[in-house]
């Protein structure tokens, strides 16, 4: 059982991460759309594009990592690629140096670097979940603080952008929250570098030319079928989250009551952090799939009920129930990719899939966030959709995903067979 004093350094570097994703998440595109003036057809497809080059350097990253391991560590990547990543966020919320007519493409050139930087550190410090210990009670453990450590990063984030709500013509207010949040969130990567210690050595990996192993990364998927499930179950899963997430600001504003939008960005940080120990002890008497499809079931009830309901009373408490089962999701997700890993190691070669396996689950966490701004440009065009229409009809797609293509709980790697 690993040390209390370890898992809490591993968490700390989710912290940091989720002031970013949190920031691209909750803030962005209404930055783009609100602030910067971009219409919402190009904001949404900048976030597609975004999506492509994640689709590419996470891959690259996924395979460099396995193949230079041990000679470097997960831990040096997270060093690297986290305080990167902060500080590009702060150019990205910087007011545009450049001519109006060329701000979407200085928005597109900054978010394009933000999620290579992002990818750089966030791929290894996922594996690092599946190299710091074998057993599933760890991993289950790991994910749980990881979440309420990503909750507490979620929540300085969202505060820092609440006491500086976007005002001025360029989000000038937005400019001073993404600075203040680097400072913050540097320190915690290098607790997750220095405070952990690998202890599943990973196989090595045959002497093929990178060109081979790239390619060999991209068959994983038609090789795996416990790859395949969950692939499918967080595209589907990540989709509702991202849906309900990207949508947050843009429902209230709806409303007119632009004010409370910020107000209730605080919601999915705030239940991440006081749900997580009751969604992994959910998961530990009833297991992780079960689990996950309680949350979605209950995620679709809630959406339901925002639709048919009116005001802003019933849509913050539609809106709050349907984070709260967003949260279980995301954590059962997580948790259940450790097993993924191991059932790739254990059905492939010599080779080592950490990495690589935490890669393509990111890269179709980060697909469904693209899928979602495309799914919010439409709703925004059409005022009639129901403005959780669309998160009704994801967490549809979720549950029966759970239901029917179910990702693998698997075993650890020191179970008898």
């Amino acid at each position: 059982m690993l040390r209390r004093r370890e898992i809490w350094s591993y968490a700390a570097g989710d912290f940091g991460f989720n002031t970013v994703w949190q920031s691209i998440e909750l803030y962005l595109l209404f930055y783009y759309i609100r602030e910067l003036g971009i219409a919402p057809a190009v904001a949404s497809s900048i976030f597609l594009a975004g999506a492509a080059a994640d689709w590419l350097m996470d891959m690259l990253v996924g395979v460099l990592a396995d193949r230079l391991a041990p000679r470097v560590s997960l831990g040096a990547w997270v060093s690297i690629g986290g305080p990167l990543s902060v500080l590009i966020l702060s150019a990205t919320f910087a007011p545009p140096p450049v001519a109006p007519g060329y701000v979407p493409w200085y928005a597109l050139a900054t978010y394009l670097a933000l999620r290579c930087a992002y990818g750089i550190g966030n791929i290894p410090y996922g594996a690092l979940t599946a190299r710091i210990s074998a057993d599933p009670a760890d991993h289950l453990r790991l994910t749980g603080a990881r979440m309420q450590a990503a909750a507490l990063g979620g929540l300085v984030a969202a505060a820092v952008y609440a006491l500086f709500p976007a005002g001025g013509r360029s989000g000038g207010d937005f400019s001073l929250g993404a600075p203040l949040l680097a400072g913050i969130a540097v320190p915690t990567f290098f607790a997750t570098t220095f405070g952990t210690r690998i202890r599943i050595a990973a196989t090595r990996s045959p002497d093929h030319q990178f060109g081979r192993a790239l390619a060999g990364s991209f068959t994983l998927l038609t090789r795996s079928a416990a790859l395949r499930r969950l692939i499918a179950t967080i595209l589907a899963v990540g989709l509702a989250v991202s849906l309900i997430n990207v949508s947050l600001l843009f429902v209230f504003d709806r409303l007119g009551a632009q004010r409370w939008g910020y107000w209730a960005a605080l919601l999915p940080a705030l239940s991440l952090l006081l749900t997580t120990p009751l969604w992994t002890q959910a998961a530990s008497r009833l297991g992780r799939v079960a689990t996950l499809r309680i949350a979605a079931a209950l995620m679709f009830a809630a959406a339901l009920f925002g639709i048919v309901g009116h005001g802003i009373a019933p849509t913050l408490a539609s809106v709050a129930v349907v984070i709260i089962a967003s949260q279980g999701v995301s954590v059962m997700f997580w948790a259940l990719v450790p097993a993924t890993v191991i059932a790739c190691e254990q059905d492939g070669a010599a080779a080592g899939y950490a990495a690589q396996v935490y890669a393509a689950a990111t890269i179709a966490r980060k697909l469904a966030q693209a899928l979602a701004t495309q799914v919010l440009a439409f709703t925004l065009i059409v005022p009639a959709f129901p403005a959780l229409g669309g998160v009704a009809l994801a967490a549809l797609a979720a549950l029966l995903c759970a239901l029917i293509y179910s990702p693998v709980e698997g075993r650890s790697h020191t179970d008898p067979p």
